[in-house]
């Protein structure tokens, strides 16, 4: 459709996997050859596992392509098989031999029969099943028992196993235990990096016979990287899209704007993409936005603020009736010369000093207590003693049953003195 408006000879990003435009990034290529050599040597099953629309398909059609010259290669593109007769009939119809009106034991005669009869120069076949996380156990059973079938001590089934993650916890239910002892290769496809996005873009390109410069320009390549986190199906969705469109408007090469007007549709599929500007901001870990102001506030770090105060010290010392008094020291930690970025918070009384403080105990003690006429000869004496940073903390005894513990002695903290302090005053006004 676009092609010749880019000078491409076909399209760069088709919906069907080409393995002739398979891009090899990063270990990729180490995996696939160790699948290989499983497959071709004949050592056991080969697994290959991968997110949806991680390439899992196309690697498949790559390895049936380059290792059928002395194999005879059966891909399988789905595992929708609820019995084994539906999967013998399928490999009886990729070896070309008739399937119908078999029940499941012809089926599989027929089956060993066909894989026996292949010619001399054929060391066997290359069954690869794509979608084999969708395999229910007894095809997985009727599939491992495939592999058994060996002319003079070559394997003739060689099997590759393609499919979602899932593959391998279903590969590891103790039912599959002689299935997945004969596993040795598996690989994991993993989604590629923004470097390696913008590369597999170029690639495919190239691919197509197109210059990368003339078709998009880097700030596209650049967002096609961010928005589809490394997935190769929504590069080659987005990428078809804004081709489209900019072949539609006559503008080459294709810019942001066009990756950005192709997003916005495409976000009515259900597929999934980034945000353009997610993890492009320059904040820092350390900001957080004030809860107050709706500011972002620095909040330093020990390392990086040395004026910060000192932490005060927690004593605890235990009293005369047995009990341990904690004392927390009055300078609570402060942290001097917070940052705050284009604006300055006052004093209100949402951020004045202790507005977080739920009760103020001095300030309540002296709301409770009643106001004294300055005329009156009796005066309710102040205990200035009571130190309002003392509390009291009650450790019961261990290992002592609830009904057996002891009542309880007087504080010798903050509330015995209250009560000492009106004794004294009651001993006062008596003498008085």
């Amino acid at each position: 459709m676009y092609e010749s408006f880019y000078n491409l000879r076909h399209a760069p990003f088709p919906a069907s996997p080409d393995p002739a435009a398979l891009v090899i990034y990063g270990d990729l290529g180490t995996q696939l050859g160790e699948l290989a050599g499983c497959l071709t040597s004949g050592q056991g099953i080969a697994v290959l596992t991968g997110p949806p629309g991680s390439g899992k398909t196309i690697c498949t059609l790559a390895m049936i392509r380059d290792l059928t010259t002395s194999l005879t290669g059966i891909c399988l593109r789905t595992g929708h098989f609820e019995e084994p007769a539906g999967l013998l009939k399928c490999i009886l119809h990729g070896l070309g031999r008739p399937y119908q009106q078999l029940d499941d034991q012809d089926l599989r005669l027929a089956v060993a029969d066909a894989i026996l009869g292949l010619p001399n120069n054929v060391q066997g076949i290359l069954l690869a099943v794509d979608e084999a996380h969708r395999l229910a156990l007894p095809v997985l059973e009727e599939l491992r028992g495939l592999t058994n079938l060996d002319s003079n001590g070559r394997p003739l089934v060689r099997l590759l196993l393609a499919g979602q993650c899932e593959l391998e916890e279903q590969l590891a239910d103790p039912q599959l235990d002689g299935l997945n002892q004969r596993v040795r290769a598996q690989a994991r496809v993993s989604p590629l990096t923004r470097a390696e996005s913008q590369n597999y873009l170029v690639s495919r390109i190239r691919f197509a016979g197109g210059v990368p410069q003339q078709v998009m320009t880097d700030d596209a390549l650049e967002l096609l990287a961010i928005v589809c986190d490394g997935s190769p199906r929504c590069l080659n969705h987005l990428a078809d899209a804004s081709l489209q469109r900019g072949a539609w408007a006559a503008e080459r090469p294709i810019t942001r704007g066009q990756v950005l007007d192709a997003l916005t549709e495409s976000r009515r599929l259900p597929l999934r993409f980034n945000e353009p500007g997610r993890n492009t901001t320059n904040q820092t870990p350390n900001q957080t936005p004030n809860q107050v102001t709706g500011q972002t506030v620095t909040n330093p770090t020990p390392d990086s603020d040395p004026q910060t105060t000192p932490v005060s010290s927690i004593e605890m010392t235990e009293t005369d009736d047995g009990y341990c008094a904690v004392e927390v020291g009055a300078d609570t930690p402060q942290t001097k010369n917070t940052q705050i970025e284009n604006t300055q918070i006052e004093n209100t009384p949402e951020t004045a000093p202790g507005a977080g403080i739920a009760w103020d105990l001095a300030a309540s003690r002296d709301a409770e207590r009643p106001p004294q006429n300055p005329n009156s000869e009796t005066q309710t004496p102040t205990d200035p003693a009571v130190d309002v940073t003392e509390y009291d903390v009650v450790l019961p005894e261990v290992d002592t049953p609830h009904a057996e513990h002891p009542t309880p002695k007087p504080h010798a903290g903050m509330s015995s003195r209250l009560r000492g302090a009106v004794g004294r005053a009651s001993q006062d006004v008596q003498t008085d």
